[in-house]
């Protein structure tokens, strides 16, 4: 055959030139082609993910299992807040009650302040000695020391107070 004879073109060949006529073809030829450098990075960055995959995957699972380790501290975590939450409503009426009430008045929180303060000190000053208090008669040298006497004053007047309140709270028998 002469390089001058024209050979018939193959079906695949007629196929290709009729699908590069039809402008829709080449429209979308021409948006790749002005995409090309694009499409090679794609191209590029996915190649690279796949050779990569492996230890993509073994890090997805790594951090997923400290995930789900940590779940667990946190369900427990949620557990004692829910149980604390629970505590918390059924004592809802009795803390509203104390909030409502004269015991944080900042005198009596002063008072109160004080009285631990007292207790603290009383028990440093006898815990774990034997300590005697002596007879009737020391203890009515005692009622002298001043300090005793605004002691003792405070606590006939506190229990004339609440006297009061507890007659007044109780109903009539």
């Amino acid at each position: 055959m002469a390089l001058t004879e024209r050979q018939s073109p193959s079906p695949s060949a007629d196929a290709l030139d009729q699908a590069l006529r039809d402008p829709e073809v080449r429209s979308a030829l021409a948006v790749i082609a002005a995409n090309a450098p694009e499409m090679a990075f794609l191209m590029e960055a996915s190649t690279a993910l796949l050779a990569r995959s492996r230890e993509i995957i073994d890090n997805v699972n790594a951090s997923v299992l400290k995930v789900r380790i940590g779940a667990t501290g946190e369900t427990d975590q949620l557990q004692k807040y829910s149980d604390m939450l629970r505590v918390f409503t059924e004592a809802a009426p009795a803390v509203e009650q104390i909030l409502s009430s004269p015991v944080l008045n900042p005198e009596v929180v002063e008072v109160i302040g004080r009285l631990g303060q007292a207790a603290s000190e009383a028990d440093r000053v006898t815990k774990g000695k034997k300590v005697g208090v002596g007879g009737i008669f020391k203890l009515l040298r005692e009622l002298k020391d001043p300090q005793m006497q605004e002691t003792l004053a405070f606590v006939v007047e506190f229990a004339k107070s609440f006297g009061k309140t507890q007659s007044m709270e109780r109903p009539s028998r």
